[in-house]
């Protein structure tokens, strides 16, 4: 099964509607570690461990990037 991987602002009132970043990718294991390795590449970022999503934040903005399975 395919995934996608997802982007999404996170402002003070809730977050914007999420952004497709990249669709198709060959396994969950794939898009996880593509998830990592781009929020890793800012030097703030992390996992809420609550959700499960991982965070950066770039420019004094955070965002959330994340895994979905297609459809």
């Amino acid at each position: 099964m395919a995934h996608s991987i997802f982007i999404r602002y996170i402002g003070h009132f809730g977050g914007r509607r999420p952004q497709l970043l990249a669709y198709e990718i060959g396994n969950r294991s794939e898009a996880e570690s593509l998830v990592r390795s781009i929020a890793g590449s800012y030097r703030d970022h992390g996992l809420n461990p609550a959700t499960a999503t991982y965070w950066f934040r770039h420019n004094d903005s955070v965002h959330e990037i994340y895994v979905w399975p297609d459809a």
